[in-house]
């Protein structure tokens, strides 16, 4: 029968959930294989939330998950989900419906060619096949080094399909040993990379500063002694990245990536850079721009680094002071986005976070400390707003019964707030802990700076809470830290039902302190 084969490999290298908005044609009938493999599929309002619940889901579990469609404005409806997953480097399975290649019958209901539309951003793009192995080299393309969408049309394609370009990487430089045999305070910046490689576990070993971009964040346990915290080469001058990394005379950049760093500028004036052998950079970011190519670095090279590396020690005291100089920088507000990260870790310190996009995303990077990279799903790169709610529920069922919070504004709950009937759907213990300030406020500090209307960024009560509860979601209003407390007790003592509290902020507040980051 049609498409068993394909069911029953996906099923094979653990793939168990499918997501997404399927039509009556092939879509219905690989999802009825795939059900009888073992799998299940969850219907989304949405196509673009199946990306993400895929791309999540996939991530957090190491499994295969897939998002199908249907052709045209299915598909169109997918992509920025897919975008947004090739941002962040968050690996999925897409299928959906399509017209042949060959398509002669002068048919044109719904036409798109899907691989015109996505090409520049997927990490590849296939026609359909059932010979043994084809499910698993998608999936070997997905999760290669950069990880990253890859989708299937349902019909066979003759045509070949350009290959993902290859990043300029180049042979180790050998002068690498001499400048890090020169360097007595060398410091550490570490990418998504870090949380991929084989040698990202002796980063928890070193005795010297270690950042991570903030896509990297718990690549490095954040709360042991040396872990620096975040660089984005923007920081304002309280941040780690400004009193401490000045304090090196070299900084090795591993898997640093353009796309990663917001000023284009190198972080430091002393660098080197390494990044995987023979990788495969996404479409989505052009190659680094900060001025120099990065150098391969082999298994044995990493072995000689990290073992030069354990010899240095210095900056541990220093690394403890520039968190106690961010920290005191930003203790005056008794309502903040910090003491609400700080209420929700106590009470919650083996929730998984997601971070939507907004000033408090600014916060989050330097305040929300994690243990593992897994413990936070975000869209720092990409800074796609309303992401979160798809993210969300992707991690939260990956991670049941543990709990998960997402973090989201009062401007990003409104693309996909439909969606979250999925969570009580599935009882899933999810917290949806709204940031509201009554503006898009991560846009409303430039307007006001230059004196530009702030009506479109004003955002109106639309009593978010009636709506939630009205959706079967569990709801709390805190206007202070405190009440937050309260409301994360009761949730809680309810036994984690799928909720929602909003988290009131002072707008003005809210922006004259996250100017005091980035």
């Amino acid at each position: 029968m049609a498409y068993e084969s394909f069911a029953q490999q996906f099923a094979a290298l653990g793939g168990r959930r499918v997501f997404g908005v399927p039509g009556g044609g092939p879509s219905l009938e690989l999802i009825t294989q795939i059900e009888a493999a073992g799998g299940s599929f969850l219907a989304t309002g949405h196509e673009a939330v199946a990306a993400l619940m895929a791309g999540a889901h996939a991530r957090q579990t190491g499994k295969p998950a897939a998002c199908v469609t249907i052709k045209g404005p299915g598909f169109m409806n997918l992509s920025p989900g897919l975008l947004c997953n090739s941002y962040e480097g968050y690996p999925c399975l897409s299928i959906s419906e399509a017209y042949p290649p060959d398509e002669s019958t002068g048919r044109r209901h719904k036409w798109l060619n899907h691989l015109d539309v996505a090409s520049s951003f997927l990490r590849g793009i296939h026609g359909f096949s059932e010979i043994h192995g084809a499910v698993e080299s998608l999936w070997s393309e997905a999760t290669q080094e950069c990880p990253g969408p890859v989708h299937t049309d349902l019909v066979p394609r003759t045509e070949s399909v350009q290959e993902l370009p290859r990043s300029m990487v180049n042979p180790t430089q050998p002068d690498w040993r001499k400048q890090l045999a020169a360097a007595s305070c060398p410091a550490l910046l570490v990418g998504t990379w870090a949380t991929r490689s084989a040698w990202s576990a002796r980063l928890a070993a070193l005795q010297i500063p270690v950042f991570t971009t903030a896509a990297a964040k718990g690549a490095l346990s954040e709360h042991l002694p040396h872990c620096a915290g975040i660089c984005t080469g923007d920081g304002k001058p309280n941040t780690p990245e400004k009193t401490l990394l000045p304090q090196a005379d070299l900084l090795i950049c591993l898997g640093v990536r353009s796309g990663e760093m917001l000023s284009p500028s190198p972080p430091h004036a002393n660098t080197l850079w390494f990044d995987a052998p023979g990788l495969h950079e996404s479409r989505v970011f052009p190659d680094n721009v900060f001025g120099t190519r990065a150098s391969a670095l082999s298994d044995a090279d990493a072995t000689e680094l990290f073992g030069a590396l354990r010899q240095k020690s210095w900056g541990i005291e220093a690394t403890i002071t520039a968190h106690a100089v961010l920290d005191n920088a930003m203790a005056g507000w008794d309502d903040s986005p910090r003491t609400a990260m700080r209420a929700v870790s106590e009470r919650l310190p083996d929730a998984a976070h997601i971070v939507d996009t907004g000033n408090f995303t600014v916060w989050a990077e330097h305040f929300l400390r994690v243990q593992h990279h897994l413990d936070l799903t975000g869209t720092p790169n990409g800074r796609y707003l309303g992401a979160g709610v798809g993210y969300a529920l992707g991690t939260a069922l990956a991670r049941v019964p543990k709990a998960s919070v997402l973090w989201i504004g009062d401007g990003g709950i409104r693309a996909n707030l439909a969606e979250l009937s999925l969570a009580v759907d599935l009882k899933l213990p999810l917290l949806v802990l709204v940031m509201r300030d009554g503006y898009l406020g991560s846009i409303r500090g430039r307007a006001r700076k230059l004196g530009w209307s702030q009506q479109p960024l004003t955002l109106p009560d639309h009593r978010l809470l009636r709506v939630a509860e009205a959706m079967g979601l569990a709801t709390w209003d805190a206007p202070t830290t405190v009440a937050l407390d309260s409301a994360i007790q009761q949730w809680q003592h309810a036994g984690n039902p799928p909720a929602l509290i909003e988290y009131h902020l002072a707008p003005d507040i809210y922006v004259d302190m996250t100017e005091q980051l980035r």
